[in-house]
């Protein structure tokens, strides 16, 4: 492959040098259009559900409650399973996992759209959640996997870009397709965009050859008793509204998952090959990367649903205006997660991050207030969804580079499927607490379903008070994020 110039000036022998260059580009370019895709295709399935809940819970005829399921399952299950397919991607072929979780997830999506009742529809939710994890761990992997580390920021910053693209349209063709067809068209949408997702996934990702040595053992211990346990404390945490917090069952569900993840801490301080590598936690830094995750991830999901649900209920939008006024954030973090990218070879993680996660902190603060007072613009409601989404654009892709960094490549699925179980924990209770307190309001005010128009100023209170302790969680990501440490300028 190597060509010479036509003389020895010198020049000739910079010729494999740019051919290098080009295969580079080409290679990271095919890698990041169909990992972007895959992942896009699951979050505007995602996303556009928030503002189906009111046409679900009318199409069923069943209470907010069970309505909550046709969400929090997918969460759940699709948290339960990341760890269990990131270290089986890291085991078998991060390639092989990613289609095969692509393959499951479209074909289920045909069968949600054929959904005849709730009880089938929230099943099939928890089957497309465990297909969809297989996404949602291989994408930073795969990432990981062909950039080179000095690009790797910029990499993922114009993946988390298409993720917040997908988040932008998500709500907005949720909203359009209920409006003017109905729910059966959000899962219909997927079966094509998942056909043309597998067969270039098959075409362009390339094979990345297993790191050499003994095959390890799989963790089936450990697989168990996280997959189990973060579903029965979840489970626990969102039955908190419908059954009460006096209920014997919720306590017991929450301490029963309490004792399955301690269990399988234990169980993974002791085997040569865990599930979950604690090696990858305890580096300075990362640790304090990954608390911050999950706070911002935690923020996030509750104001998007909260904020989708006061604009149907509240002030009587239809879906798809309710969508369009939730865009501003998926806007905002479109726009800035590049610039985070380009910011990074001055600024470090630790001043990028920090920084989105304070402008996070600010909308927050703002928007609770907003929606506790009747008649407020709408361009302030843009404001608020604006800084949230921009603080998160400009935390995620440096952060994501943080933990991801010097990470050995038969641990890269582990490292990012650790960030990803997080993410979607924060994401499922971040929904469920948000539900959780708006339930409460709801209730004592005498609404029982997200179907209903209520304008009662409890209501609103109730709205105020869930996005608020949503901005306390985003202080939380705000001040792990400052105390990783660490130079301010990159180095």
């Amino acid at each position: 492959m190597t060509r010479r110039g036509p003389d020895a000036s010198g020049r000739g022998a910079a010729v494999p040098q740019a051919d290098d260059e080009r295969e580079v580009r080409r290679r990271c370019r095919r890698a990041l259009g169909v990992t972007t895709l895959g992942l896009m295709l699951v979050l505007v399935n995602a996303t556009s559900l928030n503002l189906a809940l009111p046409a679900l819970s009318a199409s069923f005829q069943v209470p907010a409650a069970t309505a909550d399921w046709f969400l929090v399952a997918f969460m759940l299950s699709n948290t339960a399973s990341i760890l269990v397919f990131s270290r089986i991607s890291d085991m078998v072929g991060r390639r092989t996992i990613y289609l095969a979780g692509l393959v499951s997830f479209t074909a289920i999506s045909l069968l949600c759209a054929l959904a005849p009742n709730a009880t089938v529809l929230i099943v099939l939710r928890v089957l497309q959640g465990i297909a969809a994890a297989t996404t949602v761990t291989n994408t930073t992997a795969i990432l990981t996997d062909v950039f080179p580390p000095d690009r790797l920021v910029r990499g993922l910053s114009l993946n988390i870009t298409a993720a917040s693209i997908a988040q932008m349209i998500g709500p907005a063709l949720g909203g359009l397709l209920v409006t003017f067809a109905d729910w059966h068209a959000l899962f219909l949408v997927n079966v094509p965009i998942g056909i043309l997702a597998v067969v270039l996934g098959a075409k362009l990702l390339p094979k990345i050859p297993r790191a050499r040595g003994p095959r390890e053992r799989f963790d089936v211990a450990g697989a168990v008793l996280s997959s189990a346990g973060l579903a029965v404390l979840l489970f626990g945490i969102n039955r908190i509204g419908p059954w009460g917090a006096t209920d014997l069952r919720v306590p017991a569900a929450i301490l029963l998952g309490i004792a399955l993840l301690t269990a399988f801490v234990l169980v993974e301080l002791r085997i040569s090959a865990p599930l979950l590598d604690f090696q990858l936690v305890r580096r300075p830094g990362r640790g304090q990367a990954y608390g911050a995750a999950f706070f911002n991830s935690f923020c996030r999901a509750g104001v998007v649903v909260l904020v989708g649900l006061h604009q149907q209920m509240v002030e009587h939008r239809t879906a798809l205006e309710a969508g369009f006024v939730v865009m501003p954030l998926a806007l905002l973090m479109m726009l800035c997660a590049p610039l985070s990218g380009r910011l990074s070879s001055r600024w470090s993680a630790r001043t990028l991050s920090s920084l989105g996660a304070l402008l996070v902190v600010l909308g927050t603060a703002g928007l609770a207030g907003q929606l506790a007072t009747p008649g407020a613009p709408l361009v302030l409601m843009a404001l608020w969804l604006g800084l949230i989404g921009g603080g998160t654009g400009l935390f995620t892709a440096p952060n994501t580079g943080a933990i991801m960094a010097g990470v050995s490549s038969d641990r890269r699925a582990v490292a990012n499927g650790i960030r990803s179980m997080l993410f979607n924990s924060a994401q499922a209770a971040g929904t469920a607490v948000a539900l959780l307190i708006l339930t409460t309001w709801l209730g004592s005010s005498g609404v029982a379903s997200y179907a209903a128009d209520a304008d009662d100023p409890a209501v609103r209170t109730g709205f105020a008070v869930a996005v608020a302790a949503t901005g306390l969680a985003a202080l939380s990501g705000f001040v792990l994020s400052l105390a990783r440490g660490g130079p301010w300028r990159a180095r």
